[in-house]
Parts: C-alpha cells; sequence; structure tokens
C-alpha cells in the first residue's frame, strides 16, 4: 500500500474512533488553561493578542524572536579527519536558505520562535514530494493546532487551516498530520508532547501589567487624577459651580489642552498638588511588573529598557549571561529537535553562528581574532568574517613561537641544550645535578 493510502486509510480510522482519540489540550489541569484566550483576575482576557500590547511582553519576544532569528543556521558535517564542511547533500541544507517561498529564513524563524515564546508550542508542517523529499515549511499559529492521540502511541496533529493561501499550500497534506510530518518546537513540557504556553500560565503577570498601563493612559486621557484644586472663599450657587466645572474640563483636561493658560473668575485660585506615596508607589509597581515580565523569558531589564539598577560592568555580565543561558537555550531546541525530525546522520549538525552578536563591539571582536590566530584561525578566516577578499598565503595557521609540547625538539632544545648550538642547559655545572648520588651544595 502506497504512502498516501496508508495516511488516508489511517484518518479514517482515526474519524471513526474520534471519541477515544481527541485529546484537547485545553482540557488539560496540567497546562492550566492554554487554549486560545485565559482570563485573568483583572478582567483581561489573555491571549497571543492582548499580550502582545503590554510593552514588556512585545519588547521579550520581539527581541529575542529577532536575535534568534538573525543568527546564521549552518548545517555542517564532521569527516573523519576532525574537519567540517557543509552538509549540502542533505535536504534541510536548502530549506534552511529558503524555508519556503514566501519567507525568508529571518521571517520564517521570527514565527516560529513567536509561537515558542508565547504559547511554548510552534509548528511547521513539512511539504513532501512522493518520494518523502521535503519540499518546503508551512509555518502555523500554534492557537490552530490540536493534538490527537491514537490507543497504540501515534501521534497526529490537526491544523485548522485559515486563509487561502495557506489551504492552497497544504491542498495535497492530509487533515490529521502524522507526528513525522510536522516540525514542532516546544518549550518546558509537562507531559512531553506539548510545550506550557507562558501567557496562559503568567497570565495575572501580564493581565497586571496590560492593567497598570490602561489605568494609567485613562489618567492622561481624562485627567482623572487632579494635579491640582481650584478653591474661593465665596459662596457659589449650584449653576454657577456646574459652569467654572465644566469650563474648567473643557480647557484643561486631556494631552490636547496640556500647557494652556487658565482664566479664573469669581475669586478661584488654583492650588497645585504634590505627588502622593500613593502615587510613587504606582510608579514603582509599574516598574516591578516590568522586571516581572522580563523574568519571564530570562532577559535582562536592561536590553528592554529598565536601566534603574544598571551600571557598565553589569551590563557587560548580563549581556553575557544572556547568550549563555537564554539564547543557547533556544538554539539547543532548534539544534536538537531538527536532528530528530529530519533523521541527521550522527556526523551532521545544526549550528547557529553566534558571532553575529559581537558585530556591534569591535573592541572585544578584535580581541577574539587577536587569540583566535594563535592558533586556530588563519587570516583568510578573519577576512570572510569581516567581510574582506582573501589574501595570498592567507590560510596558513599559525602559533606561538614561545609554545610548544613537551615531547617536541624546540622543548628539548631550549631546555636541555641543542648539540647543533653546542650550548649547556641551565645548571649542568651543578654537581648535584650531574651526580645524584652526591648530597647537593648550597652557594651564597
Amino acid at each position: 500500500m502506497s504512502l498516501p493510502s496508508l495516511l488516508r486509510a489511517a484518518y479514517g480510522w482515526v474519524v471513526g474512533h474520534e471519541a477515544a482519540l481527541h485529546r484537547d489540550i485545553s482540557d488539560d489541569g496540567g497546562f492550566l488553561g492554554s487554549g486560545y484566550s485565559v482570563k485573568s483576575a483583572t478582567g483581561i482576557h489573555i491571549d497571543q493578542q492582548t499580550a502582545m500590547s503590554c510593552d514588556a511582553v512585545m519588547a521579550c519576544v520581539s527581541l529575542l524572536a529577532e536575535d534568534v532569528s538573525k543568527l546564521r543556521p549552518r548545517l555542517v558535517q564532521r569527516l573523519a579527519d576532525g574537519r567540517r564542511k557543509l552538509a549540502q547533500f542533505h535536504p534541510l541544507y536548502s530549506l534552511l536558505k529558503a524555508p519556503n517561498d514566501w519567507q525568508t529564513w529571518q521571517e520564517f524563524a521570527s514565527q516560529m520562535m513567536m509561537g515558542l515564546l508565547l504559547r511554548g508550542n510552534a509548528y511547521a508542517v513539512i511539504v513532501r514530494n512522493a518520494f518523502g523529499k521535503p519540499l518546503f515549511l508551512v509555518p502555523i499559529n500554534p492557537d490552530r493546532v490540536s493534538l490527537w492521540e491514537a490507543p497504540n502511541g501515534d501521534l497526529f496533529w490537526r491544523v485548522n487551516r485559515v486563509g487561502l493561501h495557506e489551504n492552497a499550500k497544504l491542498a495535497n497534506v492530509p487533515l490529521m498530520i502524522p507526528a513525522r510530518d510536522v516540525f514542532h518546537l516546544k518549550g518546558l513540557s509537562s507531559n512531553g508532547l506539548t510545550g506550557l504556553s507562558k501567557i496562559a500560565l503568567n497570565r495575572e503577570t501580564i493581565g497586571l501589567s496590560i492593567a497598570q498601563e490602561q489605568q494609567a493612559a485613562r489618567w492622561m486621557a481624562n485627567a482623572a487624577k487632579p494635579s491640582g484644586i481650584l478653591t474661593t472663599d465665596q459662596k457659589m450657587s449650584p449653576d454657577s459651580f456646574e459652569r467654572s466645572k465644566l469650563a474648567w474640563q473643557q480647557a484643561q483636561s486631556g494631552l490636547n489642552n496640556s500647557g494652556k493658560t487658565a482664566v479664573l473668575e469669581m475669586g478661584l485660585k488654583w492650588q497645585p498638588l504634590s505627588m502622593t506615596s500613593q502615587d510613587i508607589e504606582f510608579i514603582a509597581s509599574r516598574t516591578f511588573q516590568l522586571n516581572a515580565v522580563a523574568r519571564l523569558w530570562r532577559v535582562p531589564p536592561h536590553m528592554i529598557g529598565e536601566l534603574t539598577k544598571a551600571t557598565n560592568n553589569s551590563l557587560t555580565q548580563l549581556s553575557q549571561e544572556y547568550v549563555n543561558f537564554t539564547l543557547s537555550t533556544y538554539t539547543e531546541i532548534w539544534s536538537q529537535r531538527a536532528a530528530m525530525t529530519f533523521d541527521l546522520p550522527d556526523d551532521v549538525e545544526l549550528l547557529f553562528d553566534m558571532s553575529t552578536l559581537l558585530r556591534g563591539d569591535i573592541s572585544a571582536r578584535y580581541a577574539n581574532y587577536r587569540l583566535g590566530i594563535q592558533g586556530w584561525l588563519t587570516t583568510n578566516e578573519i577576512r570572510d568574517a569581516e567581510g574582506l577578499d582573501p589574501v595570498p598565503d592567507g590560510d596558513k595557521v599559525f602559533r606561538p613561537v614561545n609554545m610548544a609540547p613537551l615531547d617536541s625538539e624546540i622543548f628539548e632544545a631550549n631546555d636541555l641544550g641543542s648539540e647543533a648550538s653546542g650550548s649547556a642547559p641551565a645548571g649542568a655545572g651543578d654537581a648535584s645535578i650531574k651526580n645524584p648520588d652526591q648530597s647537593p651544595r648550597h652557594h651564597a
């Protein structure tokens, strides 16, 4: 039986046993509402769109998605002699250059990272030809993907297809897609099958941040909290009071009236109010919420604009930790999942070039080159990294002249003396060295 026939048969069997097979991940208590939308205590429903409306969430997600997507992926093969070369023979090599005909690698990786960061899952359907060779990848929003499990343990993904473009690209793909035909990136998981949604699990943190933003915006728009009061010693009639209040609001409230001159009548006097401790606490709580959101994605606060406790030394250390402990986690997720999904041989691996992150720091970049030229980088490799043309004799590997293996001739000549030069090693005239049976003699 051909592969398409097997898939159609599997799909028919699955549909016939829908009650026994279907498992909606949003019904799993362990996922704590990882479905399309969940309601926070503030009354704000948290989904991908509302979460990204929070400036702190937007900053963290866009930062990580853009940073990972700009790291150049390289599919390399390790040869028997230790050298490496690009694994151009593998189908994944071409997919890394052009995942499909409507997205660049940067656009594809950014979309996948967004799903992984917000929902803990990123999906791309692998469209194959009749021989099973991958042709292109179709990224799918994780909110439109559900997991189906068969009694024998087989996994299928059901994609709710939206739009003419997506339906056209998946026209030859069965409704129930086998797990082997989906490139699935997942984060922290409680069942090993799907990742946990960060925005669902942390809906209160995100909801509070959004609520504080909305409250501050409403205060600014409506001038609900006065910066001062109007007083008078005269007794005002109800009509005069309402007229004066309405005139003041129309002339002074809102952004468009900020800074305008106020004209007062009937002995009214303006008395400004100083900032209260409650106002100061509200400002501090907004800063705290920004740090709380940054913790969710392990992003240093200074990278999303929170510089309250930043110093030059701490910024350097935090930036290095961001690469070591945050970015490297996501590149490892990509590498290991690619090896499993695309059946990479043991000698082939997916690597990400982290040197891109040093492009802005010319001092650190040149310092690394200076160290690399002392044994493991060639001149032409450095020039290629800097976008320069190669030079003649630039492929030689150098080593420092003051370093050599212990068993090399250079070491023996320096330490024991060279017969060619006729020199004797240091201490050769010492009797204690010539004759170990004699006790050492001490000289003043």
